[in-house]
């Protein structure tokens, strides 16, 4: 990867630059650095400016790690560990590479896309996990930015292009006004999606994009593929890059994220939990004796600690803190 160009607050950088910047920022979180590394990342700083700029912009996207330790600490999930600790050096670093840098694959073969763990985490725009943002871009279209998630801005004279490089954004589209008309496009690793007058989502999720839409229509074309798919309002549908998935039915429940808040119906214990990590900070899962249980309710995603300590009361489950950033739910044992 040594060699590829990303970019930080619009302008390109080495990757390997980006790296260094993601290590530095778990050192130094780790509670740990001593003086010399300490010295030794200023130093760094000051060696080129692409360093300084690099060191702002993942400092800035990742500022979410900075809270890791008052959301872990809840005394109400704090119990033995029964797994062989792991360092907060240790964990921090892990989290900063999955966090900043991100587990997604990469943008196509084309010359001028780096991979996307890199690009996400010099990204135009970004949320840490945990943060939604909203935001009006410059034709005023209003964006709105789930947890974990990054994008780029590429408008150009023919064409309004919103590279998603991971997680999921709601996006309302203005009214095009200018000539010659730019159509507004929303890229991610499997294809574009290209909006006809509409509010809609889009998402990455593992090897395929999901596209819902609430109002007007959304037209889905693979990277890869020749066909396309047009989903209209209440439809939602997704691609691979080789090709469209079926259309079906959404309930607006689906962007209950957008008032923090996730909306489960019966949703099986493994799946609630994995919407939960997406906006908690560490490893959260559960042992294949509960995973099928059934839940359902309004959840805060606000306060996520609560939610889990609250899993006990409607479900044969116990929570456990295998590490300081690792919850496990298991089948409740005897008393």
């Amino acid at each position: 990867m040594r060699g590829a160009t990303v970019y930080a607050q619009g302008q390109p950088i080495d990757l390997a630059v980006a790296m260094q910047a993601a290590e530095w920022l778990a050192t130094l979180m780790s509670g740990a650095a001593t003086p010399a590394e300490k010295t030794a990342w200023q130093q760094w700083r000051q060696a080129h400016p692409d360093h300084e700029r690099a060191w702002q912009h993942i400092e800035s996207v990742s500022g979410g790690l900075r809270e890791l330790d008052a959301q872990a600490s809840r005394k109400a999930l704090l119990q033995r560990p029964t797994a062989p600790p792991v360092s907060r050096r240790s964990s921090l670093r892990l989290l900063a590479w999955a966090s900043t840098i991100g587990l997604t694959g990469w943008f196509g073969a084309r010359s001028e896309y780096a991979p996307d763990f890199a690009r996400a985490a010099l990204a135009d725009l970004s949320t840490g996990v945990g943060e939604r943002r909203e935001l009006t871009l410059p034709d005023g279209t209003r964006l709105h930015l789930n947890s974990g998630s990054a994008v780029n801005i590429r408008y150009t004279g023919t064409q309004r292009l919103l590279q998603l490089l991971q997680g999921e954004v709601f996006i309302a589209t203005a009214r095009e006004t200018g000539m010659p008309y730019r159509p507004f496009l929303v890229e991610t690793a499997h294809g574009r999606a290209q909006a006809l007058g509409t509010r809609y989502s889009v998402r990455q999720a593992g090897g395929s994009t999901e596209v819902a839409v609430e109002e007007g229509a959304v037209r889905l074309m693979p990277r890869q593929g020749d066909g396309n798919l047009l989903l209209r309002a209440g439809q939602g549908g997704g691609m691979t890059a080789q090709q469209v998935l079926p259309a079906h039915a959404v309930s607006p429940d689906i962007w209950a994220w957008r008032r923090g808040l996730l909306l489960a119906d019966a949703m099986p214990l493994r799946d609630f939990l994995h919407e939960l990590s997406r906006y908690r900070h560490g490893l959260l899962g559960c042992d294949d004796a509960v995973a099928g249980l059934r839940i359902s309710g309004v959840f805060p995603l606000a306060d996520l600690d609560a939610v889990l300590l609250s899993l006990p009361d409607s479900l044969p489950v116990d929570v456990r803190l295998r590490t300081r950033y690792w919850v496990q739910v298991e089948a409740r044992q005897r008393r």
